[in-house]
């Protein structure tokens, strides 16, 4: 050891200021730390060592350990999460809106901790811990999830829908009192908190229009759930299905409720009155599109033939021209035109699928649109025109392999050459008497350039070097580039996106698509996009994917349920 090391480690040979600033001293008489800062280098004298280390706890003289706290809430202990311990409601379980509860052993150390500064009356206003709820198998579940206060709503929201309600378009129902008060078919603490996540956050995300006064979702469904235990079971079970990501045992919950509401559509359909066909048929509705937002699903398409059947009732007819037919016939229409993407079938509405029908209702220009209503604002969010220029493309689609002949072939052209003037056509008219807003524009252009491009593909192939796929994939991206996040018609983005993401080759174009994908899996929530999304990518893996039998062989092998509504 050298000279200056022994000087440095022997006792009572550091200086006084090299002491008191912690670094290390040489021990010469001057120091060289002093000697180079120009200070006088005075010896520490034993007293002030000795005082330092007195003035010390035990505990600080010894490194610091890292020690795992075990007195978290049981939701947290549950959950496996962190817990800041915060009495009487931890910050997760609050942000959460999970019932913050403590074990017995928790409660009594607390009990004890606290009584040296609180009164011993304190004691007698502690209320015992709650048990944790077990299922039948006995394995713990997580706890039950309380009802959602009125101060809790905006951090709940926040939390599940990053992007909260503006105060001016607060929700104003039309009813006399809270929603959840009139209804009597809640029978518990889950069904309570899932309806009002309907309310808040799911009836939002399906509306396409930025006035909830207009939202069917709330205006049309909320009375008929108060009159309708069918109704309100499918409006849990499609909470829950959105709820499902963020809480997985509520699942559970919602499951139940889809199958009661399964059981009382047969009860309602034997009956003949008005009141009972509506139900059945907003239930069958409603069960089509939790399956659909499911995601892994094939039961939406018996749900969408029952509600075809039930449209076609005479029962049905006596609706006609009233809100509730204008809300099941558009919210039907809808689905009836998304759904064709997955079958490339005719849609239900139509009477035949025969080339000659397709081709004579073209040139007789008699494009069905309903009439613009707050059911069809809040459903389409934009023209419902092109969810019938869909329909008849996948129609067109249908027809691809009956093209044996050159006569065939012939037909097959002329019925995409009449369909796509009448594309043409209609955007003529729709820029001559239409002003939309910017995002409805955007989210318009978008739409219609994911209808030509799936007309390009249906008849020239999958070729994505093509100029046409370059041309619509360029409008289509930077469209959706221009509407905002949580915008009211992202909704209407994700047929464009992945459309035009399964022509991308470029790596920029597809982490474009990748992202919004993402950010949409947060800001509408539910399970079909996160699953139209590695649809994309499992496209995008494979080593020649730009065929239409490449994408078909993902598309049914894998993601068999995937409709992209």
């Amino acid at each position: 050891m050298s000279p200056a090391q022994q000087a440095m480690s022997a006792p009572g040979r550091v200086c006084a200021r090299c002491a008191r600033i912690k670094q290390r001293c040489d021990g010469d008489q001057p120091c060289s730390r002093c000697k180079r800062l120009g200070h006088v280098c005075k010896p520490r004298s034993p007293t002030e060592k000795e005082s330092v280390r007195t003035s010390l706890p035990a505990t600080a003289l010894r490194r610091p350990r890292a020690s795992r706290s075990r007195g978290g809430c049981l939701s947290c202990k549950a959950r496996k999460k962190k817990c800041d311990e915060n009495r009487p409601r931890c910050s997760d379980c609050r942000r959460l809106n999970l019932p913050c509860q403590w074990s017995s052993s928790s409660s009594t150390s607390e009990t004890i901790d606290t009584s040296s500064s609180s009164s011993p009356d304190s004691h007698a206003t502690a209320s015992p811990p709650a048990d944790p709820i077990y299922a039948s198998d006995g394995d713990p579940l997580l706890v039950a999830l309380s009802s959602i206060t009125p101060e809790d709503d905006e951090e709940f929201i926040a939390t599940l829908f990053p992007h909260p309600i503006p105060k001016q378009n607060a929700l104003v129902l039309p009813l006399e009192r809270s929603p959840l008060s009139t209804n009597p078919y809640l029978r518990g603490e889950e069904d309570r908190s899932l309806f009002n996540h309907y309310i808040h956050v799911v009836a939002r995300a399906l509306s396409r229009s930025h006035d909830p006064d207009r939202n069917p979702f709330l205006v049309t469904l909320l009375p008929l759930a108060a009159a309708s235990d069918a109704v309100t079971s499918v409006i849990l079970s499609l909470s829950g299905c959105h709820w499902r990501r963020v809480y997985p045992s509520i699942w559970g919950c919602a499951l139940k409720r889809q199958g009661q509401a399964l059981a009382q559509v047969n009860t309602l359909l034997g009956r003949s009155d008005r009141q009972c066909i509506f139900e059945a048929c907003a239930t069958v509705l409603l069960l089509c599109l939790t399956e659909l937002f499911d995601g892994t699903s094939k039961a939406w398409k018996w749900h969408l033939k029952a509600a075809n059947t039930i449209l076609k009732s005479p029962a049905f007819q006596n609706l006609v021209s009233t809100d509730e037919w204008t809300f099941c016939i558009s919210l039907f229409h809808y689905l009836d035109a998304m759904s064709t993407i997955s079958r490339c079938k005719a849609p239900l509405l139509h009477n035949s699928d025969s080339m000659a029908e397709l081709t004579t209702s073209l040139r007789r220009n008699s494009v069905p649109e309903l009439e613009r209503s707050q059911s069809t604002d809040a459903i389409y969010g934009i023209s419902p025109a092109l969810f019938d220029f869909l329909g008849m493309v996948n129609l067109l689609a249908n027809h691809r392999s009956k093209r044996v002949d050159e006569l065939s072939e012939i037909g097959f052209r002329t019925a995409a050459s009449h369909l796509e003037n009448r594309i043409d056509e209609w955007r003529s008219d729709h820029d001559q008497i239409t002003e939309l807003e910017p995002e409805t524009e955007r989210a318009t252009t978008a739409f219609e350039w994911a209808i030509r491009l799936r007309l390009h593909q249906v008849v020239e192939g999958y070729d994505p070097l093509h100029p046409f796929v370059e041309r619509s994939i360029t409008i289509i991206l930077d469209s959706a580039q221009e509407i905002p996040y949580a915008s009211r018609v992202e909704g209407c983005l994700l047929f464009p996106l992945v459309i035009a993401g399964s022509s991308s080759i470029s790596m920029e174009r597809r982490m474009m698509v990748k992202e919004r994908l993402m950010v949409m899996e947060n800001t509408l929530g539910f399970g079909h996009i996160q699953y139209a999304r590695q649809l994309l990518e499992e496209v995008w893996n494979g080593a020649s994917c730009t065929t239409d039998l490449n994408w078909a062989a993902v598309r049914y092998s894998k993601f068999p349920g995937v409709v992209f509504v």
